[in-house]
């Protein structure tokens, strides 16, 4: 599973510390320590930051988590959800959840337009002041997006991604998995151009499927590839290797081959996301990289073997690129606490 960067980490319980709530007390939540989030490269879990959100959404009692100045009380996500489930098809589902969100505040204005062949969802927040880190604004975004494609059962595209600030410096990476999308930063709103043919199909999920989905919020909304038929999506399910196996570079040749696409096409498709082959498999070997340091005791030479590099040193000049130390330096920082 991809990881999520220290980035989020550091900023998600923003608004409910800025309401006096403790920052470590909130982490410990998701078995996050403050001295890891301010380590260099660090990435934790889905579930860790999901078990985190879940810590602000209980001791504000607020499941804008601090960040719209105005307070929407526990439960109203999964209420929402139960009205959704009454749309004649997936875009009446949405446009029956945000008219109930609509109801209760006014902080946070989330429309639909529908165009021939998209539909545009825009969010308007009243108070940015209370959303600096714009952390909320994309949890927003990500939240309607993923909840449409759990309704019709199947992945809904992306076209186009605007975001009404400046592109990010510390974490534009992982844009590619949240919004694998065209992008544009600078825009009058934050808005997300979706495809409309799946919007359109009959809503898939039963109460029984609501209830378990409900159940495990918002972990689903994190876990979930924003789009599973996306082809940064196909190229990292296919290099990743699985449980205890190493990783294996593939050239772009046997990339194409494999999902059965030109190797133009795999090109052309990873660009207009936003990435690369060698973005994403650099992504992998990073990824699998921490985990090795933080939880075993392999050399260097053995992790770099795994990780598909011809020599120790071609791993520690990348590692030293992504996280700014040395995998030593690293691993001795996570065992001395940061």
């Amino acid at each position: 599973m991809a990881t999520i960067d220290a980035y989020y980490f550091r900023v998600c319980t923003g608004g409910a510390e800025r309401q006096g709530l403790d920052r470590a007390a909130l982490l410990a939540a998701g078995n996050v320590r403050i001295a890891e989030v301010e380590t260099p490269g660090w990435r934790g879990t889905a579930e860790s930051m999901s078990a985190i959100v879940r810590a602000v959404w209980n001791a504000l009692d607020d499941e804008h988590m601090g960040c719209t100045g105005r307070p929407v009380r526990s439960g109203a996500l999964a209420m929402m959800t139960e009205l959704a489930m009454n749309g004649e098809n997936v875009l009446a589902g949405l446009e029956k959840g945000i008219a109930f969100y609509r109801l209760l505040t006014d902080a946070v204005r989330t429309t639909l337009e529908v165009g021939e062949d998209e539909v545009l969802l825009t969010v308007d927040f009243a108070y940015p002041r209370y959303d600096p880190d714009h952390y909320f604004t994309e949890f927003w975004m990500i939240t309607w997006h993923r909840f449409a494609s759990w309704l019709s059962g199947e992945s809904i595209g992306i076209r186009l991604a605007e975001f009404a600030y400046d592109r990010p410096v510390s974490y534009y990476h992982e844009f590619a998995y949240l919004f694998p999308a065209q992008l544009r930063f600078n825009q009058p709103v934050c808005r997300l151009h979706l495809e409309k043919g799946p919007l359109l199909n009959a809503i898939v999920r039963s109460e029984s499927d609501r209830r378990a989905f409900v159940a495990r919020l918002p972990f689903d909304f994190m876990a979930v590839p924003s789009r599973t038929n996306s082809m940064a999506r196909k190229v990292r399910r296919l290099l990743s290797p699985r449980a205890g196996a190493p990783f294996v570079p593939m050239p772009l040749d046997s990339v194409a081959a494999a999902l059965g696409a030109s190797p133009l096409a795999v090109q052309r498709g990873l660009r207009a996301e936003g990435t690369s082959l060698r973005a994403i498999a650099e992504a992998i070997r990073r990824d699998l990289a921490i985990a090795h340091l933080q939880r075993g005791n392999a050399t260097v030479e053995a992790i770099a073997a795994d990780l598909g590099y011809a020599e120790p040193r071609s791993f520690t000049r990348a590692f030293r690129q992504w996280t700014g130390a040395s995998p030593l330096r690293f691993r001795r920082a996570l065992r001395a606490g940061g």
